[in-house]
């Protein structure tokens, strides 16, 4: 794969994939409104990188990244697994061809209606982030005569480089099983041994990871813990140590990211391949999403009014923060390109959507060629968080998604 992948041919913009390039004009014909498009090509050779730079680690995919039925069917192609995070998203995956025994279900608000169908239906991991959880998770699989299989979901209490909003792995976060409680967690898996089969332990940081020295302190703090389930319960064999590892939406630079992976992988085998010399079967697991599909995907939308005041001008879109909610809530960065490129010349503009909000922007002062009412502008890096995250505020219509088994 090129070092970059949105490029301009013939003054048109291309989305390269892994042996295929796509013409992003073919999406504008007939244009209904606004439109995601993924590129499947980039996703496959994404999960290869990954699956080779992880070897006999077991991935499973955190569907709440990207959704779309075309992108899981890649997953579903190449032996991933998923991570769901509600029963919504349990019943999308089965409906995706994944069986129960695929998936880990991780999440702080489980209700009784979504664990009981993943209990029900031998679920391969739940993810348990609460005291209270466990004994609701106890309860129940007593009641219904099974017995589930748990992970505890372990806050270490240390801090990542990233957004606030998407870290998770500090006391002060909502995620995990604080570490002190742990002896508390035991006795109560204990008063469930008839109905609780505990697995493992997992670990989540928070996302866009893009240094992991976070990530080798967290991994040193669980390895006793590790242990010390283990010791209590003997069925205890996988290590889960989430996913959050981040990507460039500043650039283009897909020989960066592949190091980003290894330095990533390093980390990760550095602390647990011991573990692995020690226990014999025992499986490690990764729930990775962005990193995957967050290059694979734009938004293209179509300028509806170029608007000049004494002051600024504005690129007015009829997308906004309704579809890709994250340069509102995150200040997120997304490059913005124009779909045809006439000239070398550019000016500056705010690109801006519809929605009646003052935080509705895709990008301040961006430099792009002139544009015009009716051209389109294309947003890159929507693979992830982007549709999944989309809403229907001001009763605006929520954008196309295809991909490029359809072209």
């Amino acid at each position: 794969m090129e070092k970059a992948f949105l490029v301009y041919k013939n003054g048109e913009l291309v989305f390269l994939g892994d042996k295929t390039e796509y013409k992003l004009s073919q999406l504008t014909k007939n244009y209904q409104g606004p439109v995601f498009f993924y590129n499947l090509d980039f996703v496959r050779a994404r999960v290869q990188q990954m699956q080779s730079a992880l070897k006999d680690v077991r991935l499973f995919y955190a569907l709440k990244a990207n959704s779309h039925p075309d992108v899981l069917k890649v997953f579903k192609d190449n032996n991933v697994g998923v991570d769901v995070v509600s029963g919504g998203e349990i019943q999308h995956a089965i409906k995706n061809g994944f069986r129960y025994q695929q998936l880990v279900y991780s999440g702080v608000g489980k209700t009784r209606k979504e664990l009981e169908l993943a209990i029900q239906n031998d679920i391969h991991q739940i993810n348990v982030e609460s005291i209270p959880e466990l004994q609701r998770i106890g309860e129940m699989s007593k009641t219904l005569g099974k017995k589930a299989n748990v992970v505890f979901r372990i806050n270490p209490d240390i801090s990542i480089q990233s957004h606030p909003y998407i870290a998770t792995g500090l006391k002060d976060n909502k995620f995990g099983i604080d570490t002190g409680q742990l002896l508390d967690v035991i006795e109560m898996a204990k008063r469930f041994s008839s109905s609780l089969s505990v697995r493992g332990i997992s670990l989540h940081l928070g996302s866009q990871m893009l240094e992991f020295s976070s990530l080798k302190d967290s991994l040193a703090k669980l390895k006793p813990l590790f242990l010390k389930l283990r010791s209590e319960f003997p069925e205890c064999h996988r290590f889960d140590f989430g996913g959050g590892l981040g990507i460039h939406y500043e650039k283009q630079d897909l020989e960066s990211e592949g190091k980003l992976l290894k330095n990533y992988s390093e980390v990760v085998f550095s602390e647990l391949t011991t573990l692995t010399y020690d226990i014999p079967g025992l499986e490690i697991q990764s729930e990775p999403g962005r990193w995957l599909v967050g290059h694979c995907g734009v938004l293209i939308s179509q300028v509806q009014y170029v608007k000049k005041t004494p002051h600024k001008e504005f690129i007015v879109l009829d997308s906004g923060m309704n579809h890709l909610i994250r340069p509102s809530l995150y200040e997120a960065y997304h490059s913005i390109h124009s779909l045809k490129k006439s000239s070398e010349s550019t000016k500056k503009y705010d690109v801006v959507g519809p929605i009646c909000e003052s935080a509705d922007f895709f990008g301040k002062d961006r430099d792009l060629p002139e544009v015009k009412q009716d051209d389109f502008i294309v947003v890159s890096d929507c693979g992830a968080y982007a549709a999944t995250m989309s809403s229907d505020y001001n009763l605006q219509d929520r954008a196309l998604e295809t991909s490029s088994a359809r072209l």
